[in-house]
């Protein structure tokens, strides 16, 4: 009976001639593999041997998912010394152990192949009958409902590009995983178990009916005393041996001598030269290493089988790829085109005779009139960021489970989990859901909860929440983050800042069970969520039409929220106590510690910004002694260079309608009296003049030059003077 024999899809042998493989990527340079050289002459023979090396888990760092699911075990990479998230390589091989359902790592341009490992499917009433055996996990790849049982003992490969995701029915689940750059290698993978007498039948069994397995390779046996070996031959210029089960002996003609390879153990034969076959000779042994005597007869029914996956690696070396600058290039574009691309022999000036420059009648009247025609900055070239196309996804949250309620120990310590949470029912009688990353620490402490885009278009604190739960590690963390990176679904979905019944969200807490669609979502999100949490992180940005600096509302005079809003080091800190109908002001009033955090402008990402709240968000969580920040490897950008507090603020709107030109920029110091804005008619004539009221800075400024009679101009915050008290009720006129 053949062995469980897998070809990744896209690395099936074919004739070199028919291949059409893109040239080498730049990351991965031919010359760092040995085998990339040019071959001897047909009939030299090499003075080349095979190198056998045996690797032991015990020689292996074990890397913990920083997630809490699971950890990996990298056992061999070629070439060497790569670094699998950062680097391009040829292969490589690993393990993991998942106690939890996850997400795999996405490689394009690989094949991956999956080896599922079972104690269970070792045992004798299952040795048999691995088809049959209850999956316990489940794949689903690119989000599809669709699922392929994840079987024990039966190879599986899929294209690394797709999102895959493993939902555990069973954990511990210990697997195998070899990953291959498909454009340079040709793997197999398969299952084998080697019987202690040698292969007899044409099935490949023992004839004494003991043996646990089957094998690709039948031998002839024989009456020795001692195991009988079972025969391969090394065809590739790689043969990895991994042992699942027992031990084996393993001998290669050329090399002499023989390596004892133990269960958990890896076996890595690398050859040079693949121009002709190498025998490998396979014998098992005792679980300690040494071998067996089987004794007079061949029927012996002490079985200790031991049961291998053999990965064979043949390289794609580049001398075997046809020529790509013999082949005819198609000509890009049509004929005439005045554009100039990237695989063209040269730019414009290439196909001309340099000659004396001619002078149009532009230039020539630019000479006589003074007027010189702006220098436009040349054209940039655009550098890619500088990360892995590998999406570590081991390491991210897993995939989301659904909730009628959010109770804090239901969820695992010293895991990250995800869960959609049942707030309403919408049109379809479907439930609106939010997302939910439950990050809890292994150690008990406070809940500190970070929510975002509670209006549907301010959406810089969505990345900024993404990167706090990259970056935590929850083995490290005492208590537990819960960050809700979408409040408003409904507004989030239509890129608009109100709820779906078109009324602010944040205006309407702590809401009210028999009220409209916005009062009863706020009603649930109170019940729901902010009766969970200790501290309150509430990220924001201005509006539509609108521009804010940095910058953070909070009750300055309550030691604690005045801690957090200073720990977010922002360009100013107003002082607001709330009251409201903002979800902050509902948080405090159940004694829930919070700050309001702006952080830029709607509907876009802006990079420092985020960078600065989520090193905010970073601090705070140190000064409740949550987290050590200085376990985080990141590059810090400079906080701004000082903080102003203001003891109110207020905004300046319009009188009039018309064209709106607002003068100061965010951030700045204006003084009473100054001309901050212009209305003029359609026509460009002035209708309107508004000058500031108060000395103070600018927070923020409207950003549409559209503007109605009411609408907002500039919010203003009055700088508190020294020794000023702060009002116990500071409200604003938004």
């Amino acid at each position: 009976m053949p062995g469980h024999i897998v070809q990744s899809p896209a690395l099936l042998p074919q004739s070199p001639e028919k291949m059409d493989i893109p040239a080498l990527p730049s990351k991965l340079n031919p010359l760092d593999s040995p085998h990339f050289h040019t071959p001897p002459p047909p009939g030299q023979v090499t003075s080349e041997h095979p190198k056998l090396k045996v690797i032991d888990p015990k020689d292996c760092t074990r890397t913990p998912w920083k997630n809490g699911l699971g950890e990996s075990q990298q056992i061999a990479i070629h070439p060497p010394q790569r670094n699998a998230e950062r680097d391009e390589f040829i292969w490589r091989l690993s393990t993991s152990s998942v106690n939890d359902s996850c997400s795999f790592s996405v490689f394009p341009g690989y094949d991956v192949g999956l080896l599922l490992l079972s104690e269970e499917a070792n045992t004798v009433a299952n040795r048999n009958r691995r088809n049959s055996f209850v999956a316990p996990a489940l794949l689903h790849h690119n989000d599809q409902e669709k699922s392929i049982p994840f079987k024990p003992l039966s190879p599986y490969t899929y294209p690394g590009e797709w999102t895959t995701t493993c939902r555990v029915k069973t954990s511990p689940l210990n697997h195998i995983s070899f990953v291959a750059n498909r454009e340079r290698a040709q793997v197999s993978m398969n299952i084998e178990t080697i019987c202690p007498h040698g292969l007899t039948t044409e099935e490949g069994l023992c004839e004494n009916g003991q043996s646990n397995g089957i094998s690709a390779v039948i031998v002839e046996s024989n009456n020795r005393k001692d195991a009988a070996p079972t025969s391969k031959m090394l065809l590739g210029h790689f043969t990895i041996v991994y042992v699942i089960k027992g031990g084996i002996q393993v001998e290669v003609n050329e090399v002499g001598g023989t390596h004892v390879v133990l269960q958990g153990q890896t076996l890595v034969c690398e050859r040079e030269d693949d121009t002709a076959p190498v025998d490998f000779a396979i014998t098992c042994v005792h679980k300690d290493g040494t071998p067996i005597q089987l004794g007079d007869k061949h029927d012996h029914s002490d079985h200790e089988d031991a049961t291998i996956l053999i990965i064979q690696v043949n390289l794609i070396l580049p001398e075997r790829r046809p020529s790509l600058t013999d082949l005819p290039l198609r000509p890009r574009g049509r004929a005439g085109s005045i554009i100039v691309y990237d695989d063209q022999p040269g730019s414009v000036s290439d196909f001309f005779e340099p000659g004396p420059p001619v002078r149009t009648s532009t230039e020539d009247l630019n000479a006589t009139s003074g007027l010189q025609p702006k220098q436009w900055e040349s054209a940039r070239h655009y550098r890619p960021p500088q990360f892995s196309n590998r999406w570590q996804l081991e390491t991210d949250v897993p995939p989301p489970a659904v909730k009628d309620n959010l109770v804090i120990d239901e969820f695992p310590r010293g895991k990250i989990s995800t869960c959609w949470l049942n707030m309403m029912k919408n049109g379809l009688s479907e439930w609106v859901r939010l997302p939910v990353i439950v990050a809890r620490g292994v150690e008990d402490g406070p809940v500190l909860g970070i929510t975002a885009v509670i209006h549907g278009n301010e959406l810089n604190g969505v990345p900024c929440i993404h990167r706090v739960i990259t970056d935590i590690d929850v083995s490290t963390l005492k208590g537990t983050v819960v960050a809700v990176p979408c409040v408003n679904v409904p507004g989030y979905l239509r890129y608009t800042r109100e709820f779906s019944d078109g009324k602010d969200l944040n205006r309407c807490f702590p809401g009210k069970e028999g009220g409209t669609a916005s009062q009863y979502f706020a009603h649930q999100v109170m019940g729901k969520l902010i009766g969970c949490f200790d501290y309150l992180i509430d990220l924001h940005t201005a509006s539509f039409g609108r521009i804010n600096s940095y910058y953070v509302r909070s009750d300055m005079n309550d030691p604690i929220t005045a801690a957090m809003a200073k720990l977010q080091q922002p360009q100013i800190i107003l002082h607001n106590s709330g009251q409201d109908g903002t979800m902050r002001s509902a948080a405090a009033s159940r004694n829930v510690k919070a700050i309001t955090v702006e952080i830029g402008n709607p509907q876009l990402f802006q990079n420092q910004y985020v960078q600065w709240s989520y090193m905010g968000v970073m601090r705070i969580l140190a000064y409740f002694n949550m987290f050590d920040v200085n376990r985080v490897e990141s590059q810090v950008l400079a906080p701004p260079p000082s903080t102003i507090l203001c003891s109110k603020g207020f905004w300046v709107y319009t009188g009039t309608g018309g064209v709106l030109e607002v003068y100061p920029n965010v951030n700045t110091v204006v003084r009473k009296g100054a001309l901050i804005a212009r209305i003029k008619n359609i026509f460009g004539n002035v209708v309107d003049e508004i000058y500031a009221p108060s000395s103070g800075v600018a927070i923020g400024k409207s950003s549409n030059p559209v503007a109605m009679a009411g609408d907002r101009v500039l919010h203003i915050g009055v700088i508190r003077k020294e020794g000023e008290a702060l009002a116990k009720e500071a409200k604003e006129n938004y």
